[in-house]
């Protein structure tokens, strides 16, 4: 009958019945699903990876058999399938070449790996190294992060090549060397490509970068390349961000950039850029940050550029811009304007004034104003550069570089010669080049010969060098060559110092450090000046003499009105002595706490103001400018001396500090003294840039409280210690400013002013480095203080109100007036790009 009632149903009926059936059939093996074997092989993959010694860290969720979809292993996503497709091992301390067993993950869509460069307690820095080449599997990666990892590479990796779908890559802070290569074309998804801070060579290769037209972010920072910004980057019409700062590139700005639409960030200081600002920029509709400083840009500062409607931030600084600009900066003239840097350059006509712009003006070639070209670093002062090019000429090129282009001013570093002309220069050069030789071979000869007497000389003078010419070990002299005194640095005799210090006698005698004892010399000519001779075990061997010579090299490179300057040194006999200028009225610790020989010297609330903003100039300027860059190491009172107008100029910095690799960090042994030493030295091993700036927030808290950095007499921690000090002062219900301020200037300050000194001082003595502004951002911060309150009686009271002339409203970025502004200015360094952020200044 069953058989009958099927024969008689519809076949569509039919197939539904059975569709059904089939349905009720699997309903238990639905509700009994496990998860798939590939799951957990993908765990075992992991739990490999983890064995093999690779991440130094713990991770306790990683539970061997167990699923790591369903466990929620740390640092793992998966997809709805139970396919592992997000890897994030940051800060696990990775240690050595990527293991085999990671290549097997073949779901992987983000592999994050940056950020392992860790140090542990039994060893030195972790971080990924090796090819690679386990990577070349993972042919389903979108997003790959390598940020902050030693990896050495000689060429950039090719396994990274292989992975066709990336769309995200960031080799940034990786040490890779080599050329950018042209396969990186095949790689037409990327859109986000950081190779920061590198030691790639050769140019920009335009042809491969311009054909990535999904890019939206390019950042290749702090390299070594050379050569012009290639046209073909303008293609690049969904690039909203590029960072070619920190390298050797050097050539006219690309009018082809003008086309980049979408562009919000440009940065290309630090590079050998000329010519002017091309009009064709006007493209750049939505530009908000334009850094162009420190190049030899020459021409006008174009008026357009000021009224972008979107930009922001504006850096021309230490360029050769001449010609007017407006008198009247304000938001009717520049509507987006917020930040304005062309100082260091050669502009002329009425310096301008601004309105709710924070700007920066000085060292220009403005009517009826001194330039102070010792604080600038440009080539030439105003009065020689307009010389220099009133007949219409061009200014002189940077150094290895020509002039290519008259009209706009545009040099080249290297010449650029048709193939006719190279082949007939190629056969006079041969012809030449055999003349030259002979003759450079009899000059080498001549000059050696007389190089070695010379030489022979200085060793005899020197025990080593003693010993080595009467037959003892060649070792100990091999140190130390001929070397060249450098120039506007004076070579004193022993004898010229001894008459000028009465033999260094007690009586000349003004102070002792760690270098060793101070003289004061008065010489014939009547000059006054610092002689600062080591003590014996400084000059005890060949190489100290070495890293003397070497120190007196350094110095003799820093100028800025702001550091003691270097006026000559000694090294007969292996003496290590070094000649400064004389600063009379001594050190800034001796007068704050009262220690100081002979006239007692209160300093007034805006003389403070004024020593912390030289003291910030100078350190900057040995953060920033100063080549190869220095790290002080020891920022205190006691080495900020005073001249007679009470200037303040740093003291003691010297071949010790220099920094070889600048943008990472200066591993190195401790120095500093306590209460302004780096807390985090300890924990990192590291001295930074951002060590000078914790010891200048320690003085500027100095400078306000009067206190000295570490108080021995308070009865516990956070009395004795200046910051934490200061920081519960300033705490609701716990004083305030007033509680804080030296009693010395008997209530005789502007409040708002001093609160955010205090603020600055506070931030920049934060224990965590990364916290920390650059002293660049110090400087953007006191400068402008001080400027308005160069219109406040420097007898000002609290129980005062501001001068109509000083009304809020004027002040630049409301910085004394409004303490919530101040905190958005004091917290703005925070903006720090993405692939600058993981590296300690």
């Amino acid at each position: 009958m069953e058989l009958v009632l099927m024969d008689a149903m519809p076949l569509l009926w039919r197939r539904r019945f059975l569709s059904s059936l089939l349905l009720f059939l699997m309903l238990p093996s639905l509700f009994s699903w496990t998860p798939a074997s590939s799951t957990l092989e993908q765990g075992a993959i992991l739990q490999e990876v983890k064995e093999s010694g690779w991440i130094t860290q713990n991770i306790p969720s990683w539970v061997a058999g167990t699923d790591p979809c369903v466990s929620s292993w740390a640092g793992i996503d998966c997809d709805t399938m139970g396919n592992v497709i997000t890897l994030n091992l940051t800060h696990v301390g990775l240690n050595g070449p990527v293991p085999n067993a990671l290549g097997g993950l073949t779901s992987l869509i983000i592999l994050d790996l940056g950020n392992n460069k860790m140090c542990t307690v039994c060893g030195p820095w972790n971080h990924v190294s090796g090819d690679l080449a386990p990577l070349a599997n993972l042919v389903k990666l979108e997003t790959l992060i390598l940020t902050s990892n030693e990896i050495s590479l000689s060429s950039f990796p090719m396994a990274v090549l292989r992975l066709k779908k990336l769309s995200d890559l960031r080799l940034d802070n990786t040490l890779i060397k080599g050329e950018i290569p042209v396969q990186l074309s095949t790689l037409s998804n990327l859109q986000y490509l950081y190779l920061g801070n590198n030691s790639f060579t050769g140019t920009i290769p335009g042809g491969v970068l311009g054909s990535l037209t999904n890019l939206k972010e390019l950042a290749i920072w702090g390299n070594a390349l050379t050569g012009l910004i290639p046209a073909e980057l303008g293609n690049l019409a969904n690039l909203t961000y590029l960072n070619l700062n920190k390298n050797n590139l050097y050539g006219g700005l690309p009018p082809e950039l003008g086309k980049l639409a979408q562009l919000q960030k440009l940065l290309l200081y630090k590079n050998k850029f000329t010519g002017p600002i091309p009009d064709e920029w006007r493209g750049m509709v939505n530009i908000q940050d334009l850094e162009a400083n420190a190049n030899s840009l020459y021409g006008a500062l174009p008026q357009w550029l000021l009224k972008m409607p979107s930009l922001s931030m504006l850096q021309l600084s230490n360029n050769q811009l001449r010609g007017e600009t407006l008198s009247i900066l304000n938001v009717s003239t520049t509507p987006g304007l917020k930040f304005l840097h062309v100082e260091c350059n050669y502009l002329e006509g009425v310096k301008p004034q601004s309105q709710n712009i924070t700007a920066f003006f000085d060292y220009n070639c403005w009517e009826n104003e001194s330039s102070l070209d010792s604080a600038c670093v440009r080539p030439l002062n105003c009065m020689n550069f307009l010389l220099s090019i009133n007949n219409g000429k061009c200014p002189a090129c940077p150094s290895g570089q020509h002039l290519v282009n008259t009209t706009t001013c545009i040099c080249y570093g290297d010449p650029e010669r048709s193939s006719s002309t190279f082949r007939f220069a190629a056969v006079i050069g041969v012809a030449v080049a055999g003349v030259v030789l002979v003759l450079l071979l009899l000059l080498s000869y001549f000059l050696w010969r007389a190089r070695h007497k010379t030489k022979k000389q200085v060793l005899v003078s020197h025990p080593d060098y003693f010993e080595t010419e009467m037959g003892g070990s060649m070792r100990r002299a091999s140190g130390i060559q001929y070397w060249e005194v450098p120039r506007g640095v004076h070579h004193f005799s022993m004898e010229e110092l001894m008459k000028a210090t009465n033999e260094f006698g007690k009586a000349n005698e003004i102070g002792q450090g760690g270098f060793g004892k101070v003289f004061v010399g008065n010489f014939p000519d009547g000059r006054t000046l610092a002689i600062k001779r080591a003590g014996p075990a400084n000059y005890s061997s060949a190489s100290g003499l070495v890293q003397f010579r070497n120190e007196v090299s350094l110095l003799s490179r820093l100028h800025h009105k702001n550091l003691v300057q270097l006026e000559g040194f000694c090294d007969d006999g292996g003496q290590q002595i070094l000649v400064y200028e004389y600063m009379k009225l001594g050190n800034l610790h001796s007068h704050l706490h009262g220690e100081h020989q002979g006239k007692d010297i209160v300093l007034n609330w805006y003389k403070r103001l004024e020593i912390a903003v030289n003291v910030a100039q100078a350190l900057d300027y040995l953060h920033s400018f100063a080549d190869p860059p220095v790290i002080h190491r020891d920022v205190k009172p006691s080495n900020i001396l005073l001249d007679d107008n009470l200037v303040a100029k740093v003291a003691d910095f010297g071949i010790s500090k220099e920094s070889s690799e600048f943008d990472t960090h200066v591993s190195t042994k401790p120095a500093g003294t306590a209460g302004y030493f780096d807390p985090q030295y300890f924990l990192l091993r590291q001295l930074t840039t951002a060590s000078d700036v914790y010891g200048f927030g320690v003085v500027l808290l100095e400078l306000i409280t009067g206190r000295k950095a570490i108080e021995f007499h308070c009865p516990d921690e956070e009395s004795s210690n200046l910051v934490e000090w200061t920081k519960g002062k300033m705490e609701a219900g716990h004083g305030g400013i007033e509680s804080v301020v030296d009693p010395k200037l008997e209530g005789n300050y502007p409040r708002e002013l001093f609160v955010s000194l205090v603020e600055l001082g506070l931030k920049c003595a934060s224990f965590k480095r990364n916290l920390r502004p650059t002293m660049k951002f110090a400087v953007s911060v006191l400068e402008p203080l001080l400027q308005e309150s160069e219109r406040l009686p420097q007898n000002f009271s609290p129980s005062q109100s501001l001068p109509s002339s000083t009304s809020t409203s004027n002040m630049p970025g409301d910085i004394v007036s409004d303490n919530r502004n101040n905190r958005q200015i004091l917290d703005s360094y925070t903006r720090i790009e993405m692939d600058t952020v993981l590296f300690p200044r």
